[in-house]
């Protein structure tokens, strides 16, 4: 895994998939010009972030490309797991409720770039619901060291497949929960194995979703 470093960059998405060729490509910045949001939302730069993409080639993904944005998510809870840090479904990682980062995958011919932001602190959110994980600013070699562990983490399950839904079913707050979605509103009841969300519709009726467009109601 090659590594890139930057106080600044216009977006690590566009950078890692630029600079793929042989080994994958992890690019690690504090703020971006032009951040992508999950669902075309705008990106805000918190006052201590991490913005990092890692790029691999599809032939080097044994997992199924479905399951990565759960993946992504687990595996930084992992990184940081003396912090109780949970998953909301699909991509959002919250800590006491609020959302503190974000997993936003990509497809480029045939590479797939995964895009992580983590607020690491924040003093005053601009965004409802928001929030970070530490109340004061840490060290860049932290926030580095942890990029580093993600981005090793995740390369080693998704060129192994050995991702244990089971366990990111145990982070997640998502089940049991009454949520919203486009089409109406139910209630989350399970992650099937392709890592789309177990609906039980108020009709009764049964609906897997892919979309990350939800809002749990509590």
């Amino acid at each position: 895994m090659k590594t890139f470093f930057f106080e600044s960059i216009y977006n690590t998405q566009e950078y890692a998939l630029s600079e793929l060729s042989s080994e994958p490509i992890l690019v690690i910045s504090y703020s971006q010009e032009k951040g992508k949001g999950t669902s075309n939302r705008t990106w805000l730069n918190a006052d201590q972030a991490l913005a990092c993409s890692l790029a691999v080639k599809q032939e080097d993904i044994k997992l199924n490309h479905t399951l990565i944005p759960l993946l992504s998510g687990y595996v930084f809870i992992e990184v940081l797991k003396d912090i109780n840090l949970s998953l909301k479904w699909p991509n959002d990682i919250i800590l006491k409720n609020l959302k503190v980062g974000g997993i936003l995958v990509e497809k480029s011919e045939n590479n797939i770039c995964i895009g992580m932001g983590i607020n690491y602190f924040w003093d005053k959110p601009e965004v409802p619901g928001a929030g970070s994980i530490f109340t004061k600013k840490q060290k860049d070699s932290l926030i580095n060291s942890h990029a580093e562990q993600w981005a090793s983490k995740t390369l080693s399950s998704l060129s192994k497949n050995n991702f244990d839904l089971d366990k990111y079913k145990q982070k997640l707050q998502t089940l049991g929960k009454i949520v919203e979605y486009p089409e109406g509103r139910g209630w989350a009841e399970d992650i099937n194995e392709d890592g789309s969300l177990k609906i039980k519709s108020t009709d009764g009726d049964y609906i897997n979703l892919t979309s990350p467009l939800i809002y749990e109601v509590n």
